[in-house]
């Protein structure tokens, strides 16, 4: 035990330069794992976000498409009869609007959910 003693107490200096470099080595390979969890991470996430931008691209050219088809095509009617048949037609396409906007957020929230768990 005294010659522990003597030893560390002779190389006192040599021991703690010894434990500093051993700290930094221990030190540069977390940061080095780190670093690589976080490149993967990155990745990830921009492969997320690509996926949500191909979604969204879909949703904007179907929403055009889906509009052209919901303007109804007018008959040739009385002037009483066509006011009727504007506003009943304007009330079915907010309708039809309102249920293409939950269906298009229920399947959103289904892809985020997919990704994001």
């Amino acid at each position: 035990m005294e010659e522990w003693i003597r030893i560390v107490q002779t190389h006192s200096e040599v021991l703690t330069v010894a434990a500093i470099v051993f700290m930094g080595l221990i030190l540069a390979i977390s940061l080095s794992r780190i670093l690589r969890q976080i490149k993967k991470l990155n990745r990830s996430l921009a492969s997320i976000t690509n996926n949500i931008q191909a979604y969204f691209d879909v949703i904007m050219q179907e929403e055009p498409q889906g509009q052209e088809e919901l303007q109804p095509q007018e008959e040739p009617r009385g002037y009483e009869q066509k006011d009727m048949y504007d506003e009943s037609t304007k009330e079915e396409q907010n309708l039809i609007e309102d249920r293409k906007r939950q269906e298009e957020e229920e399947v959103f929230n289904a892809v985020l959910q997919e990704y994001f768990s």
